[in-house]
């Protein structure tokens, strides 16, 4: 019943009082996807055990260990993420295009003091690497004939016992639980009260139910994010005799989430109804900023074979969250009428502070050489595998409310976290061959479910592969990523309050397709 509630109250248009996060959020900011450098993602990421790569300064930093020069590197690309909605049997597509810098890295490779000391070299390095990509836009339509998302705002209304609503739905009383729902729906026309000798008697009705209480919209959902999730990476690797590689690194995660989600119905019905149109749209900003550790070592016990194993501590992050809601609303008897939730707030968004505890990780990796030899000119190659665990039902949320903790709430959302999500396997693979200057590569990714509930299929896969120039200290790649996943959203459900003998159900949720194509460059110089 908790996952169930806390869900309908992030996807309605009903939220809890003074705060609009939910654990949809604890999961969003806590989600990765390949990436790095160009041959780092062509590879599908799996860079646990490949030493020598840059990037494996922030999967495994005891990878640096390998360096013994110098190296800078940076890589941009271009993401399109395409998105296809199906919802009452209704399909829609739309896509979002846009450039990314996605990864800066520079390291300090270390070169032997002392040859008597097996202690071959210490290096260092540092980053900033691009985790995740927010950028996205998704739109679903349907035609709607047994609920309309306006019936939430009334019954929400009764249930708080609202008997004055010019006061408490907008006015001096506003009852801040609906300051983003019924109170725009009242200021703008979408509810009214039923009255009884002039006065309102506690109950309400919506402008889009006609006479007979019949229902028939047009339903629209405009989601349209931006933003992404970067890590600040400082490591440290030592190299034993060859043999033994120790590492560990420090990362300010930093995150920077911006939503607009628009909600829009039209009316249908050809019975006699007030309503035109109304739309809601829902604005949120949220920026995070944490910190976590990594620590591993890669063992060869021969040349051509490499085990690593690494251990990604929880992020702490702290976030701070501006929102508001906007809502107008045509209907034939007052016309077109705007009322926003910055009304009940002396102009102000709301703001509320929390912080989030993402999984920890551990990660099993192994890389085999082919044919390793001084001798550049000869083919070589490898192949690469991960194996990441992450537990995301240790994820947590803590919320503040004036300046102290809020347990009741915070309980709440972990509680939910912990009915919803599992701990989930991901597996990361990928190989190189390498034809003297020019190097081919290859990989896959796929990334467990995180849901309990195995009617929710929450994976994620990713087919990669690019192509390598090096030489004389310079090299440059070229790679594809391409990402597909399906998942849910509930445009709302509807309150348990209903009057059974009216029929209104809740809908179907929408079923998203996204699809994702990187194309991604890196440049890079060992001096």
């Amino acid at each position: 019943m908790i996952k169930r509630m806390v869900f309908a109250m992030a996807l309605s248009g009903t939220c809890l009082s003074l705060h609009a996060q939910t654990i949809e959020d604890a999961l969003r900011f806590s989600t990765t996807s390949p990436s790095g450098t160009t041959r780092a993602q062509s590879v599908g990421g799996a860079l646990g055990a490949l030493g020598g790569e840059a990037s494996s300064l922030y999967v495994n930093p005891a990878g640096l260990g390998f360096f013994r020069t110098n190296d800078f590197s940076f890589t941009v690309g271009l993401q399109n993420i395409s998105n296809t909605g199906t919802y009452l049997n209704t399909k829609a597509d739309d896509n979002k295009f846009i450039p990314l810098i996605s990864n800066l890295t520079l390291i300090f490779g270390g070169k032997r003091k002392r040859p008597d000391s097996k202690w071959q070299n210490f290096s260092f390095g540092l980053g900033l690497n691009r985790t995740q990509n927010y950028n996205q836009r998704t739109y679903y339509t349907g035609n709607n004939n047994s609920s309309s998302l306006s019936l939430n705002y009334y019954l929400d209304a009764e249930a708080a016992g609202v008997t004055d609503p010019d006061e408490q739905l907008g006015g001096s009383q506003t009852i801040g639980s609906l300051a983003h729902t019924s109170a725009l729906a009242y200021q703008t026309g979408l509810i009214s009260p039923y009255l009884d000798n002039g006065q309102p008697d506690g109950f309400f009705f919506s402008a889009a139910q006609a006479v007979d209480r019949s229902i028939n919209v047009k339903q629209e959902s405009i989601i349209d994010s931006k933003g992404g999730a970067y890590d600040v990476a400082f490591a440290f690797a030592a190299n034993y005799d060859d043999k033994l590689y120790l590492g560990g690194s420090v990362n300010i995660p930093t995150m920077t989430f911006k939503n607009s989600r628009t909600w829009k119905e039209t009316n249908l019905n050809t019975a006699n109804t007030d309503l035109n149109s109304f739309d809601v749209t829902e604005s949120l900003r949220s920026e995070g900023t944490g910190i976590n550790l990594k620590i591993g070592g890669i063992y060869r016990p021969v040349k051509s074979l490499s085990l690593g194993a690494t251990f990604h501590s929880p992020s702490w992050i702290s976030f701070t969250d501006t929102y508001r809601t906007d809502m107008t609303t045509s209907t034939k008897t007052l016309g077109v009428l705007s009322f926003s939730s910055t009304d009940t707030n002396d102009g102000f968004e709301d703001e509320s502070k929390y912080t989030i505890r993402t999984p920890w990780k551990g990660v099993l990796s192994a890389t085999y050489l082919f044919a390793p030899s001084a001798d550049t000119r000869k083919p070589t190659g490898f192949i690469t595998f991960d194996y990441e665990y992450m537990d995301y039902a240790a994820m947590k949320m803590r919320f503040r409310n004036d300046n102290s903790f809020d347990r009741e709430d915070s309980d709440l959302r972990n509680n939910a976290i912990k009915d919803t999500y599992q701990g989930a396997s991901n597996i990361r693979v990928g190989g190189e061959l390498k034809l003297h200057v020019i190097a081919f590569r290859l990989g896959y990714a796929l990334y467990g479910s995180p849901y309990k509930n195995g009617a929710i299929d929450g994976k994620r896969q990713y087919y990669t592969g690019g192509i390598g120039y090096r030489n004389r200290g310079f090299y440059m790649d070229l790679g594809l990523v391409y990402g597909n996943n399906t998942y849910t959203n509930q445009p709302y459900e509807l309150a348990s309050n209903a009057d059974p003998a009216d029929h209104y159900t809740t809908p179907a949720p929408a079923e998203i397709n996204s699809k994702q194509a990187n194309i991604n460059a890196t440049f890079g110089w060992k001096f």
